[in-house]
């Protein structure tokens, strides 16, 4: 009876369930995706390869073909020198200090005032959003910000490439529409507990947040990261530029030195590896809060 049963029981099963058909065949759309995603994956892959590999490769193989496809005469001279560059490290501690205090200072003010505008009953919000949307489109331009920046005492001031930018309106919105999608019965549950508003905000919004706090953290690091605008506007003193306005400086220094016989080795090595130890740090940090992008930026989208 009971191997009667199983009998029964296997039939029901779907075949690939009985072991007969585990073999996945792929279509002809399926080989059609496959080659345009590794086509896609091969263009944004290969520049960084190749810079890789010109960065570690002796000038003579670099003039005879400047699109390596592997090193030749591998020499890590251009890394020394590099590595060797205190201009270069003085703007890595420059940017370490945007990407942590700036990021920080930013992701603070925009997550508060996207908690506040995503409450429905105070006086004014709409004004107040209107006003925060405006300077999405519409700036006052550079001669009355150069001089805002003076008045301000933060020309020259490593705060002037934090401070301005307390809060991005795109940034916001996505926190803005996320905190308003959260069911407004967690908040009433919270007061009949006794929270406050803080408590509320502090103990029940922003632990449910983190996928859009990483999201927009990332955001606001990335561009700390590759800050060098304010810093080449409002910046003189070589000991507070970031490390992407020394590179700027670093690259076209070396432009325009190519025949210099005193450099040990030729102007796109240097280059390559110039940006290389700018851009691996970032590289590197990237991957740890990638699976919170999509999340964040569909949860984020979905109210408004």
């Amino acid at each position: 009876m009971a191997k009667k049963k199983e009998q029964i029981t296997m039939e029901k099963l779907p075949l690939r369930a009985k072991g007969k058909a585990t073999n996945h065949r792929f279509s002809g759309l399926d080989i059609i995706i496959f080659i345009i995603l590794l086509i896609y994956v091969i263009a944004v892959a290969f520049p960084f390869y190749n810079a890789f590999v010109i960065s570690i490769s002796s000038e003579t193989a670099y003039l005879t073909s400047p699109i390596l496809l592997w090193p030749q005469d591998i020499t890590f001279e251009a890394y020394a020198q590099v590595f060797a560059s205190s201009s270069l490290w003085k703007g890595f501690g420059v940017t370490m200090i945007l990407l942590i205090g700036g990021t920080a200072y930013q992701l603070f003010f925009t997550v508060i005032t996207g908690y506040a505008l995503s409450r429905d009953r105070w006086f004014g919000k709409n004004f107040v959003m209107n006003m925060i949307l405006v300077t999405m489109f519409f700036g006052g331009g550079l001669v009355p910000y150069y001089f805002l920046i003076r008045n301000l005492g933060l020309y020259d001031n490593i705060l002037v490439m934090i401070i301005p930018g307390a809060i991005d309106t795109f940034n916001m919105l996505l926190m803005r529409n996320y905190f308003a999608s959260l069911p407004k019965e967690l908040e009433e549950s919270a007061k009949i507990d006794g929270a406050n508003d803080i408590q509320i905000f502090v103990k029940v919004y922003l632990p449910l947040s983190l996928p859009m706090l990483a999201t927009v953290g990332l955001f606001f690091a990335v561009g700390n990261w590759n800050s060098w605008y304010n810093g080449m506007l409002f910046i003189t003193n070589n000991n507070l530029k970031p490390l992407q306005l020394v590179l700027r400086e670093m690259i076209q220094t070396i432009s325009s030195s190519v025949d210099n016989p005193n450099h040990r080795v030729y102007s796109q090595s240097l280059v390559m590896a110039s940006i290389f130890f700018t851009i691996v740090p970032m590289m590197c940090f990237y991957p740890f809060l990638q699976r919170f992008f999509v999340k964040g930026i569909v949860v984020g989208a979905i109210k408004g």
